[in-house]
């Protein structure tokens, strides 16, 4: 599938008014590998008042990628100077283009800022010191890129990094939400559309290893299941960037992808001991692969001992659920042992992911004002009861109680019933707490079930409903 931008308004207009201000901005752009950060660059400059530069990092020697970069930047700049002469180190290169910046404004992008840094370790150092020195006070737009979370966080954004504290902005960029990403599959019906979701976690470059012309099975065994396929081994090569001690972490990951959610069960069926899970969990915390959910109306000062975690990142969740534990199946060749597994899982794996596509969606009613205002959305679970999704509203007493239901049936009564008997149990809100409720629902709604909704005022959605 060709590439299709989509979304981004948010970032584009920020970089917008970077780019035309008139005084110097350093930027640092960062994200997961394949999120979209180099395209969003791109045309973000596309249209941009300044000459902008973009120099791609890459693993070489000071002296040949400044050689390489002076070259580059002559064919850009119509510089027959630098057409023709190789400056080869990094003073020289940034010496002849502040004379360019100081009569002209520029916009620097270095994309892939880790690469240079692994084998050039002062070029931070070099970029702070121009900075400081010459380019602070001139229209000079500076970016920073970077795919390595880790890296980027450690060489441009800690209090330990030589640029510290003179960057003017950041774009921490995320996988594209669920409304942004139907976009690009605005041919297929509604679950299948989620079903990728699902599978893809909104990153638009996986987006183009699927066909939309074929079946959700059909991409799934194209760009999976074949051991030369382009996302069969994604997962691992991004981990393997960004961590070390990778059996502990694969462990781990697939215990979270198959239900192992406390702490304690995450160690038993990993093998990682207790006293060093934590530092595990934090690093995967860090890099936005898992996250701890708490029951949303319980504070975070009262949460240590309570929480679950789960895989954030869908295309995580997907590879460690079904890819992972069945490679040896496709490496001899028996992608349909595998297939069949995944159809045979597949509603179960989608319960969870339907219930946090409500989430987003109704959160998106509430700000349009199609739903009363709630700030603070989550699940809420305590002992053996447990609510697929809870919203609130302190200072309203504004309350929401919503179950989702991704079932190939309609959904009956009993449902609103449960949800009826649950809500008494959350504790949260005094004498002037407001009940909402609200059941999603997959397939639709029992005859019965309408009327009892509509006598109790339970809001009732399908998911093009709510889209």
């Amino acid at each position: 599938m060709a590439y299709q931008f989509v979304d981004r308004e948010k970032e584009m207009k920020f970089l917008k008014d970077k780019y035309s201000s008139q005084s110097a901005e350093l930027i640092i752009i960062y994200g997961r590998r394949r999120v979209g950060k180099t395209e969003l660059i791109k045309q973000s400059i596309s249209n941009c008042p300044l000459k902008a530069l973009y120099l791609l990092g890459e693993i070489q020697k000071e002296n040949q990628l400044a050689s390489i970069y002076s070259n580059i930047a002559g064919l850009t700049l119509d510089d027959d100077f630098l057409k023709n002469s190789s400056l080869n180190t990094w003073q020289a290169f940034f010496d002849y283009l502040t004379r360019y910046i100081d009569k002209n404004g520029m916009v620097l992008v270095i994309d892939e800022l880790p690469y240079i840094h692994k084998t050039n370790p002062n070029f931070i150092s070099i970029l702070q010191f121009f900075w400081d020195e010459k380019w602070k006070n001139m229209n000079f737009k500076l970016i920073l890129c970077g795919s390595s979370i880790s890296m980027m966080q450690k060489i441009a954004l800690s209090y330990s990094s030589p640029i510290y504290g003179r960057r003017t902005g950041q774009i921490d960029l995320q996988p594209l939400k669920y409304l942004d990403f139907r976009e690009l599959f605005k041919d297929w019906n509604e679950e299948d559309i989620l079903g990728a979701y699902a599978i893809l976690g909104g990153i638009p470059r996986y987006a183009e290893e699927f066909d939309r012309t074929k079946s959700l099975p059909e991409n799934i065994s194209k760009a999976f299941l074949d051991k030369d396929a382009f996302l069969y081994k994604e997962a691992k090569f991004l981990l393997m960037e960004e961590l070390q001690d990778f059996a502990n972490y694969f462990s781990i990951l697939k215990a979270i992808a198959v239900g192992k959610i406390t702490f304690n069960e995450i160690s038993n069926f990993s093998g990682v001991a207790a006293n060093k899970l934590f530092i595990y969990i934090s690093k995967l915390i860090e890099l936005n692969i898992i996250r701890r959910d708490i029951p949303v109306t319980l504070s975070k000062e009262k949460s240590t001992r309570v929480g679950n975690y789960v895989l954030k990142d869908y295309f995580f969740r997907f590879w460690f659920r079904y890819i992972y534990p069945n490679s040896s199946l496709i490496e001899i060749g028996k992608p349909e042992i595998v297939l069949d597994i995944i159809n045979r899982d597949f509603n179960n794996y989608l319960d969870t992911i339907f219930e946090d596509i409500t989430g987003e969606l109704l959160q998106n009613l509430s700000l349009n004002g199609k739903l009363p205002l709630f700030t603070k959305w989550g699940k809420w679970w305590r002992m053996d009861h447990e609510i697929d999704l809870v919203a609130t509203n302190e200072a309203t007493g504004d309350i929401l109680f919503c179950d989702c239901t991704w079932e190939e049936k309609e959904t009956d009564k009993s449902v609103m019933e449960e949800l009826l008997e649950k809500s008494g149990k959350v504790e949260w809100g005094g004498e002037n707490r407001k009940n909402h409720y609200a059941v999603a629902s997959r397939k639709g709604f029992t005859q019965e079930a309408k009327k009892f909704a509509m006598g109790k005022e339970i809001l009732l959605f399908m998911l093009e409903e709510m889209i």
